[in-house]
């Protein structure tokens, strides 16, 4: 990789372009059998039944909380809240706004990033209907415990996978553990189908709410109509008075992928392997070459019985440095080595006018909103660039003496 060393990368091959010119040859873009092909092999890869591609990991967040609040019959759903962590992207809690619900925030863990499992109980009250785990930079959450404590007190799990493709948590694939989860596929993430999102479930029922809110609330939910040859007519289409495809059973959206994104996304899964070795080799590179700077930061942890997919490197300033993170982060951006905040939530200017000056209620998220960066990690990235990397972070250690 030449020029700036960014924080993402989107890698297309030969594959990529080849089922793209086979979509295009199909003579169609909407939605047909390449998506659903990616669906399915999305939603096997990550131990589900089922997978709904849609157009971001925001819209996969929204539209599996409206699933969740329909086959539970939440009828006054204003009353009821929900669980996030206080680290995650902003577009966790404002997917529980957004489906009129109450984001309750979590403190999470020092040293993963994760939701604290241990300050969760502090949080549930009588309205609470749910917890939103989030895998934050590809590191997986501790679900055991944030399982045992969901079913103590009846409450489902949505995962939040935007950042963790194919990253396990004792040898079980995050997005398997609740009812449902919400993945991205947005251009810089683990892989890409450009923009996009895929919503995974076991669950039929929540399948079909999910496919029929995406386009715009439609009875029309058959995988026979989605996988099949657009020459041919679906016999299922007429059962009813009304075709199927224009009766609308919910108050949906227009949520949807077309056949180009399928084809990217089919692509890019048959190149997953060398995607998560080179990210996780990446990762390795750093930790091993920046062993000299831990006195002031901390480095990225993972137990060992995660796999963490590394979708960027995380770094936190300690409190004990004679530096700031904007001290560090500007001198690596003279430098052209790209670098972004670590998701700072609590502090942003419109959850401060919704929510108040909450920031210091959640210690662990206050250090890290300060504090935290992340550089790049991706499977762009060589040798040479991650050198640039560790000589540039050394360098400026060094001269703090």
């Amino acid at each position: 990789m030449t020029g700036k060393i960014g924080v993402g990368y989107a890698y297309v091959s030969d594959i990529e372009k080849e089922y793209v010119n086979e979509a295009l040859n199909e003579s169609r873009l909407s939605q047909g059998k390449m998506v659903y092909q990616f669906e399915k092999k999305f939603a096997e890869l990550h131990m589900q039944k089922y997978g709904v591609a849609c157009n971001s990991g925001t819209s996969a967040l929204h539209v599996g909380l409206e699933a969740l609040k329909e086959k539970n019959g939440y009828c006054q759903p204003e009353d009821h809240e929900v669980l996030v962590p206080a680290i995650t992207f902003i577009a966790t809690s404002n997917a529980v706004m957004h489906a009129g619900l109450k984001p309750v925030f979590v403190d999470v863990d020092p040293k993963t990033y994760n939701m604290d499992p241990s300050k969760l109980e502090d949080k549930i009250t009588e309205k609470t209907i749910g917890i939103i785990p989030v895998h934050v930079f590809g590191q997986p959450c501790e679900m055991d415990a944030i399982m045992e404590i969901a079913v103590r007190h009846k409450l489902w799990v949505m995962e939040d996978c935007a950042e963790a493709h194919f990253a396990s948590y004792k040898g079980k694939k995050v997005g398997s553990f609740g009812e449902i989860a919400a993945f991205s596929t947005y251009v810089a993430h683990t892989i890409t189908t450009g923009v996009g999102g895929v919503i995974t479930t076991n669950d039929r029922s929540m399948m079909e709410i999910a496919r029929s809110l995406i386009a715009h609330g439609r009875a029309c939910t058959c995988e026979v109509c989605l996988a099949s040859d657009p020459r041919k007519v679906c016999p299922l289409r007429m059962e009813t008075e009304m075709d199927k495809r224009f009766m609308m059973l919910r108050l949906g959206y227009s949520y949807r992928v077309g056949e180009l994104e399928g084809a990217i996304g089919l692509g890019q899964l048959e190149n997953r392997q060398y995607i998560m070795e080179k990210r996780k080799a990446n990762a390795a590179y750093l930790t091993e070459h920046l062993q000299g700077v831990q006195d002031y930061l901390q480095l990225p942890y993972a137990p060992d019985y995660v796999d963490h997919s590394y979708m960027m490197y995380p770094i936190v300033i300690k409190n004990n440095a004679p530096f700031t993170r904007e001290d560090l982060t500007h001198y690596l951006e003279e430098r052209n080595i790209e670098t972004r905040p670590m998701l700072p939530l609590l502090n942003q200017p419109i959850y401060k006018k919704l929510f108040g000056e909450i920031e210091r209620e959640y210690p662990v998220a206050e250090w890290i909103d300060h504090n935290g960066f992340y550089v790049g990690c991706h499977h762009g990235l060589d040798e040479d660039d991650l050198e640039i990397i560790v000589r540039a972070i050394d360098g400026f250690i060094a001269s703090f003496g």
